[in-house]
């Protein structure tokens, strides 16, 4: 998903639809790659406006190992008004 795809993709959903827009460790990524927080800051101010709300869903698995691997979330957002 592009920035330019959030506000056609705002204007074409309907209420209940979700979309993921970053699969990843959002918090991680963004630190090496400051484009990465575009999406996310187009959606935001719908969120201000309690358009969309924002959810996340882990696809790894909890690693309790001494090293454990990254967690990796899909980062997915929904139409509510």
């Amino acid at each position: 998903m592009s920035v330019e795809n959030v506000k056609k993709w705002m204007d074409t959903a309907e209420i209940g639809s979700s979309v993921i827009y970053y699969t990843g460790n959002l918090a991680e990524d963004r630190c090496y790659d400051k484009d990465v927080a575009d999406i996310p800051k187009a959606f935001a101010k719908y969120a201000e406006e309690k358009r969309v709300e924002f959810f996340q869903k882990r696809k790894t698995k909890v690693d309790r190992s001494q090293t454990p691997k990254r967690p990796i979330l899909d980062y997915i957002v929904r139409k509510i008004k």
